[in-house]
């Protein structure tokens, strides 16, 4: 990982409204950073999916678990580092991935399963790491005003 340009990290508990944290720390990092609002939006939404799908389903809802964020800039690019302590799971090898086709009508979407498509889709890249006691996913965003 690299570690040029370290930033705060954030703990968070495993509840929803940690949520909110989450995204005034990311709107700090944005506004230090003078980002703009297209890459502000895509941090905000990949950080709440993530998180929210560590909380809901990493955890189970259950409070009391942490979860780590850190960010740090590499060349031109901003990465989001979100470390939990819950059951492993590789967002590759989710059933998500297996059906990845888009529904037929917008009356046919489900609700959920959409998560990992918009962490994709919206991040830069998006990496995965079991750790010897949970998990590490590591997204990356332009990192540099535009």
């Amino acid at each position: 990982m690299p570690t040029q340009d370290p930033h705060d990290p954030l703990l968070l508990d495993s509840r929803l409204s940690e949520l909110s944290r989450a995204q005034q720390w990311a709107e700090k990092l944005a506004d230090r950073l003078g980002l703009n609002q297209k890459t502000r939006y895509a941090i905000r939404l990949c950080l709440e999916e993530a998180l929210a799908n560590i909380i809901l389903h990493g955890y189970r809802s259950e409070a009391g678990h942490p979860i780590v964020v850190r960010s740090w800039l590499s060349g031109q690019a901003l990465f989001l580092a979100i470390d939990d302590q819950a059951p492993a799971f590789d967002p590759a090898q989710s059933p998500q991935q297996a059906d990845a086709s888009d529904p037929a009508t917008l009356e046919s979407l489900e609700p959920g399963g959409y998560g990992i498509r918009l962490l994709r889709h919206f991040a830069e890249s998006l990496a995965y790491e079991r750790l010897p006691n949970g998990n590490r996913i590591t997204m990356s965003f332009p990192g540099r005003p535009g």
